[in-house]
């Protein structure tokens, strides 16, 4: 059954205007939008497609003069991203999965499931897991033994959980994720070529080495409350201290963190970060696209690091950066502009040199 217009701008919060009991089905772009569709015209830009669909009621933007755009009903959007969070929270189509426990699942004796849980098919869940109330754990999902799983979370197909692992209430985590593989940590039986190239800047004999030697990953992972995780995202274990990822932190696709590495709360790692071990994240930090962080650093809080950044040396609290070598945001702006006149400034270079050698004296 349709939502009215009305009931809409309650779910939301919002401030509505005209008739509030238009039906609603579903959102919809306006130049899309049929009779019962609600117009996202968040901005006047929208706004000014309206006339392409067959709209009456739709999301405006402050002061919009909606009746002029024929219109009969609308909701206010001061903040039109923030309004749009809610509008998809309100018209969700949420995974389906059957309540209770799929046959073809299997669960070790001692595992505990919390109620109102749904485990899906050929889920495998190991002994002394603990499960949340009303977590949801879609097909072929694995969560190893001793791990613990919060209320609510939501783990779509595929995701794979280790042992030990700790998760909070609220976690989302899309399909294909690891959590808990082992760090990627290795030594050789005498100091080897990156030892040796680290302290002369030279690669010797003396450092080639027959192989490596693993180092075993003896801690596990802690997320906290309402993390969420996008497909394909790796998280290692940690060698002796647990990997931390704090609460209200959320990972893109394909995000890689190494083991001992804490990310503190509120962060939000875009797709293809990648963060080497034992490296230090503060709160409220946003490493953009392809961010590469390097190991054993400290990344303070309230830092923005622009996609592609390579940092490679500690960065302090508020503070904005990109490049690679990451640097103040400024600092690089001003040597890319510098590298843009570098060509210019060779061929001047050039100019007086010629110069210089016909006006010099004959020795």
């Amino acid at each position: 059954m349709p939502l009215t217009l009305g009931q809409v701008a309650e779910a939301l919060g919002a401030e509505a205007q005209g008739d509030l009991s238009l039906p609603i089905r579903r959102p919809a772009e306006p130049a899309r939008c049929g009779p019962e569709d609600l117009a996202l015209a968040m901005e006047p830009k929208f706004g000014e497609t309206l006339g392409q669909g067959q709209a009456v009621a739709a999301i405006v933007w402050p002061d919009a003069d909606w009746q002029a755009m024929g219109l009969k009903g609308v909701i206010i959007a001061p903040r039109s991203r923030y309004v749009m969070a809610g509008v998809t929270r309100v018209f969700e189509l949420p995974p389906e999965v059957e309540p209770g426990i799929h046959p073809t699942a299997i669960i070790d004796p001692d595992a505990q499931i919390g109620d109102g849980a749904a485990i899906g098919p050929f889920v495998v869940i190991g002994a002394g897991v603990t499960i949340g109330a009303r977590a949801r754990i879609l097909s072929h999902c694995s969560i190893a033994e001793g791990a613990t799983l919060g209320a609510d979370a939501l783990l779509y197909n595929g995701v794979r959980v280790g042992a030990r692992v700790r998760i909070g209430d609220g976690f989302i985590c899309q399909a294909g994720t690891v959590i808990g593989a082992d760090g990627f940590s290795y030594v050789t039986p005498k100091p080897g070529a990156v030892e040796e190239a680290r302290a002369t800047g030279q690669i010797t004999e003396a450092s080639r080495t027959a192989g490596f030697v693993r180092i075993n990953s003896l801690g596990s992972v802690v997320i906290g409350d309402h993390v969420e995780m996008g497909a394909n995202c790796t998280i290692d274990r940690g060698t002796v201290a647990d990997t931390v990822i704090g609460d209200g932190t959320k990972l893109d696709n394909a995000v890689h963190i190494g083991h001992n590495v804490t990310v503190g709360r509120t962060c939000l790692l875009c797709g293809q970060v990648g963060i080497a071990g034992s490296t230090t994240i503060g709160d409220r930090v946003v490493l953009g696209g392809q961010v590469g962080v390097a190991d054993h650093l400290n990344v303070g809080s309230d830092v923005i690091a622009a996609g592609k950044s390579g940092i490679s040396s500690h960065v302090p609290s508020n503070r904005v950066v990109m490049g690679n070598p990451a640097m103040r945001m400024d600092l690089n702006v001003e040597s890319y502009k510098a590298l843009r006149r570098l060509p210019r400034l060779v061929a001047k270079v050039e100019k007086l040199q010629k110069l210089v050698s016909k006006t010099a004296p004959n020795e």
